[in-house]
């Protein structure tokens, strides 16, 4: 590497460095609530809570018990991120919020506790209660199907006892509707592939920064091209979204590299604001995310967006509280479970950020309170509770994830050979450093001048 790129490098490095410090405090870990008492550390997703309602929290479990409550609130990006750190061991967590392949992960690692044992409310000194009284069905029932009773260690363990429902939703494709045309629809996950040859879309669709999505994604865009190996053809998108097999895992790799020609790069978060902005035209995209950002983008600069499951063939996935056989709280975190499926704080986390609440929405929408919220949001309640992006009517072929067990690791090797490709080392230095840069930034520009993710209301 010569001098000058050494020289941009270390300048790219500085200022990432120096983002990153001004940002973290005020966007990666807050304090909530009461400081000098008992201490609650939840470690969420981002954009994933109404932060209001922790204060809330705070103070109502701090006036059932006359103590102060400090919550420690912090975020992650993806399931990956978020195992890593709880693996690790070191920080301090009492609840996470993980998707249901990313809870049995943590079963099989022996890190999150039965929460309907008897001894753990007994330990709490609080009167045990059903956490799922308010969680709708469809959720029990598809956990059941998919993961029936899990063998861990040879003892039986039902997944649904590690963890308490919180939001749901799918993957999709959330695209400008003044840039996508029908025929590009018509090309179904080939949209992220410009398979459509639309000029506008090169260098204008972002992928996930998210191994399992963007899996999903390759997967399904070999079945629509009739391209699936021997080896997989005939299995359900359920089977094939969950499959690790080597001829498949090979194919979905060539198909990923194929679509780098067209893409602008790969995203977690700030996806969603570009084509809030118009500087992206399409991203892979979680249907909340969606939901968010066709309000926002509408709202600030009258720009529709929509979003849509090529095929209907895709992942539903199902985020949920789970409690760490480490929590030093358990009191607080069996308190906090329920106090955020309660019907009126179910709706108002739903409204903030724009993911459908596992609580049922038959039980929602028969609640006065959240009817008035609702309203208060100038909402209209039928039209919240039949819209297809957030309440979808055909869940008949969409997959739930499963953990990869010993898999993992190759398919981490996979997705990351798919990111460097093409690029020498030190483009590939200059590519993630320049990026982390940007991405600060942007954080750091949307934290100061939009405040911390307020959502707007309807208009």
């Amino acid at each position: 590497m010569n001098k000058f790129r050494i020289i941009v490098v270390l300048i790219l490095l500085a200022l990432t460095a120096t983002l990153l410090v001004a940002c973290a405090s005020k966007d990666d870990t807050e304090s909530k609530g009461r400081t000098g008492g008992e201490k609650l550390y939840v470690y969420n997703w981002y954009d994933y809570i109404d932060e209001d309602i922790l204060d809330e929290f705070a103070e109502e479990y701090g006036d059932k018990y006359d103590v102060n409550l400090e919550i420690i609130y912090s975020k992650y990006d993806t399931n990956e991120v978020m195992l890593t750190q709880v693996d690790k061991g070191g920080a301090s967590i009492d609840l996470v919020c993980p998707s249901e392949y990313a809870i049995e992960k943590l079963i099989n690692l022996n890190l999150i506790t039965n929460i309907t044992d008897d001894a753990l409310w007994a330990q709490a000194g609080i009167e045990k209660s059903d956490l799922w009284q308010n969680i709708d069905p469809t959720i029990g029932n598809a956990i059941d199907e998919v993961f029936g009773q899990l063998n861990v260690n040879g003892t039986e363990i039902d997944l649904t006892e590690y963890f308490i429902p919180y939001m749901w939703g799918t993957l999709g494709i959330l695209y400008n509707t003044d840039v996508v045309k029908e025929s590009d629809l018509d090309t179904g996950w080939g949209l992220l592939w410009n398979a459509g040859n639309n000029p506008e879309l090169n260098g204008g669709i972002y992928m996930k920064d998210s191994i399992r999505d963007s899996y999903v994604a390759g997967v399904l865009r070999l079945k629509e091209l009739g391209k699936l190996p021997e080896s997989v053809k005939g299995l359900s998108v359920q089977e094939l979204i969950n499959s690790h097999d080597d001829e498949l895992v090979a194919a979905v790799k060539a198909v990923l590299l194929e679509q780098k020609s067209v893409i602008k790069g790969y995203e977690v978060d700030l996806d969603k604001e570009y084509l809030i902005n118009g500087t992206a035209y399409a991203c892979l995209a979680w249907s909340g995310d969606a939901v968010w950002a066709i309000e926002e983008a509408y709202a600030d600069y009258n720009r529709v967006l929509d979003y849509y499951i090529p095929n209907n063939e895709g992942n539903v996935w199902f985020d949920g509280w789970a409690l760490l056989k480490s929590s030093q709280n358990v009191r607080a975190s069996l308190e906090f479970m329920s106090f955020m499926n309660r019907p009126e704080n179910a709706i108002r986390n739903s409204i903030e950020i724009g993911y459908t609440s596992a609580v049922d929405g038959n039980i929602l929408s028969g609640d006065a309170q959240v009817i008035e919220i609702l309203e208060e949001n100038e909402y209209d309640s039928e039209e919240f509770f039949s819209y297809e992006v957030r309440y979808p009517s055909n869940l008949t072929n969409l997959g739930v994830m499963q953990d990869f067990g010993s898999s993992t690791d190759r398919m981490v090797a996979m997705w990351a050979d798919v990111k460097a490709s093409g690029n020498s080392a030190w483009e590939i230095a200059l590519i993630i450093v320049g990026a982390v840069a940007l991405a600060g930034v942007v954080i750091c520009v949307i934290y100061f001048v939009k405040g911390k993710g307020k959502r707007r209301v309807k208009k």
